[in-house]
């Protein structure tokens, strides 16, 4: 595992936390409550705007990767199932992009 999939992991794991009910309904205060856990979550050394794009890109790439009833499971996941992770991992990972300076 690389260290950009170490940092994707890193920042993911908050996400299934930050998981709204309803990928497909999200509505604009469950996407920006989203993005601050995502922001929240992250580990030190990234500047707010770097985070920012990369966990608006997440929330955008998570709700299209999980179902309702998926997000659902895997926010009462403690934690996620390791299938479920690497999925998130997967989702995200695309966004990585964004955290470069």
């Amino acid at each position: 595992m690389t260290y950009r999939h170490l940092l994707a992991l890193a920042l993911a794991l908050p996400l299934a936390v930050a998981l709204p009910v309803a990928a497909a309904e999200w509505s604009d205060n469950a996407k920006t409550e989203f993005v601050q856990q995502c922001i929240a979550g992250a580990p030190a050394g990234y500047e707010e705007p770097q985070l920012r794009a990369y966990c608006d890109c997440a929330a955008t790439k998570v709700s299209q990767e999980f179902s309702e009833a998926e997000l659902q499971e895997i926010s009462r996941q403690s934690p996620p199932d390791p299938a479920m992770q690497q999925r998130l991992v997967n989702a995200s990972s695309s966004c990585a992009g964004k955290l470069k300076p």
